[in-house]
């Protein structure tokens, strides 16, 4: 029987020191502080889909076509990597001056891109503004956590979500706008006066956060090799995969260099970080524990899995429909719609409906099925030029299903790892995803690239084919029987992308199947997290602990009170559109250090 126990008088001395530093600011100013928070992390959120309908004209005008979704894999790569280093840094320098410093650099990249000059100058200067972009992300929510009461978090939390379903669906539609309306440089530029709205408000409005501790004190439990390992590991690896039968050969030098330091930067990271965790107090970047848990090790895979195609179809979709039906990019923005558009209906109903009605494990197969019907269909699309009308049925799908797994994993998390872990996993959780989406992207840059030199030689002439590969605005120039012939092959090329992401989703299919035999097998197969949460306790300022035995299980009634509780509240927080959820380290204070038993 599962049944609840109080921990002494310790919670209550935590739970005091967790109020004491609990900044105090009126309702007024609490909300002022939340709009600032919702315009820095719209733009943060809204910096990769915005690119998606521009990244053709970008590459075209500078002549260098090959090269569009390093735009994309360039920001994401860093902007990935820094999510949880930018968080912990605002333990050490505190809150305010982090994001206050996220918030320029983001804006002086943001406008630098707008003036770049060369293909390389705007990747390079995308890298860096991912950082900043990173920052914005995890330390609004870090500022959720640390700036609001307990019990007003899953409220607050939800309005802050709420951005990831309106930059989804707005992005790609205003890059395509900005692009055919005026130029793309103002997708950049545009960011000037919102991120200057937002530091403003910031600035004025922000406490200051006091913990009485010293930068020195902060910084002995700061993993500052792992943070540097953790950067260092994954830019070769996208390299090799990105550039690998385009600029240079699968056995050039160049492409097994980098796989190989790679793969031995991934390596060293891998046994730093459980040196570190199991030999040290320092707070690992990326707790090995996560891999030796397989409950973890398969969620984190899954989620891994799932995120290739979630970021890959964003990004490849609106490009099919510029290259194959020859739209203009804001009206493949719009063509967008029905997957942006389901994707947080189908978060929706995932949370609604996780924990009533069926298992969370089961939800993410079902989900994880959907997605790889849809993009299997989509693999499928007729090679014309005409959109078949089917193309939005199938979008449709795939939305839906992306979104109903979305709050699974944030669901499952806190019944896989002890509740001091939950702020790092939630991290990980996202590196996953954004790690996934960017292998994915350089897969199909890889293969599109490859399609197009071994397929266009068969209707256009060397150089006809050297000027296609350089700006797509050729294809306008070719003869009507050229163009059509020249569309077949660049939408065979989509086809098969999608079909490599339908590998890829079906693997995550069989990685959730695998979840839910594992969790059953180590009786976690439908656990509500709001049982473990009760032990946190922080909301009502005790700990608890709980102690389970095999006699008995909780009764029916109150599981499902139980859960309709936690559906409830993830409801609040999981109304996204990229299922996107806080990647934060936990506050000072926090009292949720309980241990699952």
């Amino acid at each position: 029987m599962a049944y609840i126990r109080n921990v002494g008088s310790r919670p209550r001395a935590v739970a005091a020191t967790s109020s004491s530093m609990m900044p105090s600011v009126t309702q007024t100013r609490l909300h002022i502080i939340v709009l600032g928070l919702w315009i820095s992390l719209f733009v943060a959120a809204m910096d990769t889909s915005i690119l998606s309908t521009a990244l053709i004209r970008i590459s075209s005008d500078f002549r260098s076509l090959g090269s569009a979704t390093w735009l994309v894999t360039s920001y994401l790569l860093t902007y990935n990597t820094f999510i949880m280093i930018s968080a912990k840094l605002s333990d050490v320098f505190g809150l305010k001056l982090v994001m206050i410093v996220c918030s320029i650099f983001f804006l002086v990249f943001s406008l630098a891109c707008g003036v770049a000059q060369t293909m390389n100058q705007l990747i390079v200067l995308r890298a860096f503004q991912g950082i900043g972009g990173s920052g914005l992300y995890s330390l609004v929510f870090v500022a959720i956590m640390k700036l609001i009461t307990p019990e007003k978090v899953a409220f607050y939390s939800g309005i802050i979500s709420s951005v990831f379903a309106v930059a989804n669906c707005l992005g790609p539609v205003l890059g395509g706008v900005i692009t055919d309306q005026s130029t793309w440089r103002w997708i950049f530029f545009i960011n000037g006066p919102i991120v200057g709205t937002a530091l403003i408000i910031l600035w004025f409005s922000m406490p200051g956060l006091k913990d009485g501790k010293s930068i020195r004190d902060r910084m002995e439990g700061f993993d500052v090799v792992g943070g540097i390992l953790s950067v260092c590991w994954p830019i070769p690896l996208i390299f090799a995969l990105q550039e690998g039968g385009i600029h240079y050969g699968w056995n050039s030098p160049v492409i097994i260099a980098t796989l190989v330091a790679g793969v031995v930067a991934l390596l060293i990271f891998g046994f730093y970080e459980g040196w570190i965790s199991y030999r040290t107090a320092i707070d690992a970047i990326f707790p090995i524990r996560f891999v030796t848990n397989p409950n973890m090790a398969l969620l984190l895979g899954s989620m891994f899995l799932l995120g290739m195609p979630f970021v890959a179809t964003i990004i490849q979709l609106p490009q099919r429909f510029q290259a194959v039906n020859y739209k203009s990019a804001e009206r493949a923005g719009i063509l967008l719609l029905p997957l942006t558009l389901m994707t947080p209906v189908g978060s929706m109903f995932g949370a609604l409906l996780m924990g009533r009605k069926i298992c969370a494990e089961y939800l993410l197969i079902f989900a994880s099925a959907i997605v790889s019907i849809g993009v299997g269909l989509l693999g499928t699309l007729p090679l014309g030029v005409d959109i078949w009308p089917g193309t939005y049925g199938y979008q449709v799908i795939v939305g839906f299903g992306l979104g109903a797994a979305s709050p699974v994993f944030y669901f499952l998390l806190h019944t896989t790892v002890e509740p001091k872990q939950i702020a790092v996993g939630t991290g990980a959780l996202n590196m996953l995803r954004s790690l996934g989406g960017c292998v994915a992207i350089a897969i199909c840059s890889a293969l599109h690239n490859s399609t197009l030199r071994s397929r266009l030689p068969e209707v256009l002439s060397p150089e006809q084919v050297s000027r296609i590969e350089d700006s797509r605005e050729f294809i306008a120039m070719l003869p009507p029987r050229l163009q059509k012939e020249v569309g077949e092959v660049f939408a065979e090329s989509y086809n098969r992308q999608f079909q490599v992401l339908l590998g890829c989703a079906c693997a995550s299919l069989l990685v959730a199947i695998a979840l839910a035999v594992v969790r059953k097998r180590n009786g976690l197969l439908g656990r509500l997290p709001e049982l473990e949460a009760m032990r946190g306790a922080g909301t009502h300022g005790h700990a608890v602990e709980l102690e389970s035995t095999s006699e008995s299980q909780p009764s029916a009634g109150s599981r499902v009170e139980a859960q309709e509780k936690m559906s409830g509240r993830v409801s609040e927080v999981e109304l996204i559109g990229g299922g996107h959820t806080p990647t934060t380290a936990s506050p000072p204070g926090s009292t949720r250090d309980g241990k699952i038993i």
